[in-house]
């Protein structure tokens, strides 16, 4: 536990701190709400800036998705994706099922790499015009110590 004196007269250093005493949580990049992307055929709907990312800490990354309206022959997976390195770290998927989804993310990335969330239709709908609905994608990022 760390002394709350200690605190106020900005004397902690690393010594002070026991490992998962401290985390850190913020919001790294997301994609608002998006209506009526195709769904007819596959590729990535919409992206999100990129972000560097600092992995010289502890460092997790949360994904969380929403997709309210999806065709029920569709997959979509969104995605958190390292340009750096040209790969997917990881994804929560939607089978023709609407919902909320999270996962975590702790390997595949270096500090200094490219990240950003991707929105990928993997199985086309074979309704021509067919359409998904984005809720939100969120990608947080966590430093713990």
């Amino acid at each position: 536990m760390i002394d709350t004196a200690k605190i106020m007269r900005g004397a902690i250093i690393k010594e002070h701190i026991k490992s998962g005493e401290i985390t850190i949580r913020s919001c790294a990049c997301q994609i608002e709400t998006k209506t009526g992307l195709a769904a007819d055929s596959t590729g990535v709907k919409a992206s999100s800036p990129k972000f560097k990312i600092n992995s010289s800490l502890k460092t997790k990354l949360i994904l969380r998705a929403s997709i309210s309206a999806i065709p029920s022959d569709a997959t979509v997976r969104v995605e958190v994706y390292d340009v750096t390195k040209d790969t997917v770290l990881g994804y929560v998927e939607f089978a023709g099922a609407t919902g909320e989804n999270e996962t975590e993310i702790t390997t595949g990335y270096d500090n200094g790499d490219l990240i950003q969330i991707r929105v990928n239709v993997t199985t086309a709908s074979a309704t021509s015009g067919a359409t998904f609905d984005l809720d939100y994608a969120i990608l947080e990022i966590e430093h713990y110590w």
